[in-house]
């Protein structure tokens, strides 16, 4: 079957999927979601697409591992150095300025494998603690999965090529199996929760991370998501896209004015 065939049915999987994990996926982009169906019918040595049809609707395994495929991004701890850098040395310091602030909130909408919100931990143990100001981390993602591999904080070398050999010897604690455990004091900043950022989550942030996820999403999401970002951000909050993701072709400048064009770091525009 043509790729633009199994495109055009994948509604099924889509209805096959919310009956039996409770999620919908009507948001993401098609392209997206039959990359990762061809992906698990490669993996079962499954050719035809009507099989892998009658598969899922029928296996709640597969639905459960085709969910995995389609939540699951495993990345790297500081990923695109430049952009934290400049959170470090720039964004943040003039943040954390505002008259009468006590205390900083960082939400890390899709934590995946948890490098994300652990990187976002050090970054504010890094410029807070001097400040004598404490923080909170909240993580959150569709996949128990995820959250579970973030919550255990331990990694392998490969996921720490952007960490340095200070950052290493003060937040890591090598294994005698060779990988590295995120220090408790890190950890413990960190909060989580399951869910879909399309949906509701509890508080108000100075800042947001959403990095390269708005990819995934089909362009008539993403107003939506700017709308809730800015919802759940605090008075000139800050917002930080991925490197390939902008606001251009969206109603998002109703809701945010650019900071930073190369780094793709947006402020909230407070009335």
């Amino acid at each position: 079957m043509s790729e633009q065939k199994i495109i055009d049915k994948l509604d099924v999987i889509i209805e096959a999927m919310r009956k039996k994990t409770g999620k919908n996926f009507d948001n993401l982009k098609p392209s997206f979601l039959e990359r990762r169906v061809l992906f698990r019918m490669r993996t079962l040595g499954i050719s035809n697409y009507e099989e892998y049809v009658q598969l899922i609707s029928s296996d709640f395994d597969e639905a459960q591992l085709l969910y995995s495929a389609i939540s699951i991004n495993v990345t790297k701890f500081f990923r695109d150095p430049d952009v934290w850098d400049y959170l470090r040395d720039t964004a943040i310091p003039q943040l954390i300025c505002r008259p009468g602030m006590l205390s900083f909130s960082a939400w890390s909408c899709a934590c995946a494998s948890g490098e994300e919100p652990h990187s976002i931990s050090i970054l504010l143990n890094e410029v807070l603690t001097k400040k004598r100001m404490n923080y909170q981390v909240l993580a959150t993602d569709i996949s128990d999965l995820a959250l579970n591999h973030s919550k255990e904080g331990l990694y392998v070398k490969a996921n720490l090529v952007n960490v340095s050999q200070n950052q290493l010897d003060t937040y890591f604690d090598e294994t005698p199996e060779g990988k590295f455990l995120v220090k408790s004091q890190i950890r413990n900043k960190i909060s989580y929760q399951k869910g879909d950022m399309m949906k509701n989550s509890s508080g108000t942030f100075d800042i947001i991370f959403c990095r390269n996820v708005l990819i995934y999403y089909e362009k008539s999401s993403h107003q939506k998501l700017y709308e809730k970002f800015a919802n759940s951000l605090k008075r000139n909050g800050l917002l930080v896209l991925g490197q390939d993701e902008s606001m251009i072709g969206t109603e998002g400048h109703l809701f945010f004015e650019l900071v930073d064009p190369k780094q793709r770091v947006y402020r909230k525009i407070s009335q």
